[in-house]
């Protein structure tokens, strides 16, 4: 990142990082000119927003709480555990 212009791999992990803080501005503005030139991470950022709203949708679906209730503490350790590990 020692360029002017971020690369798809930076701006994909900003992108990501940007749904859950707020990224300082020269951040936002650079990932906003480098989504303007590339439709690749335009589109994943496309994706990861859609993601978003339907996770949100899907946390009040009953029958997804059904399955998700089946799950032994242990095996929702072990899920949290691995997911942790590879953030």
């Amino acid at each position: 990142m020692n360029h002017w212009m971020f690369r798809c791999q930076d701006v994909s992990k900003m992108v990501s990082r940007s749904m859950d803080v707020r990224l300082p501005l020269h951040h936002r503005l650079a990932v906003w000119m480098h989504l303007l030139i590339c439709r690749y991470c335009a589109l994943f950022r496309r994706q990861l927003i859609m993601l978003r709203k339907m996770s949100r949708h899907i946390d009040g679906d009953p029958a997804i709480t059904a399955c998700t209730d089946k799950l032994s503490d242990e095996a929702r350790e072990r899920i949290k555990k691995t997911m942790r590990s590879r953030l």
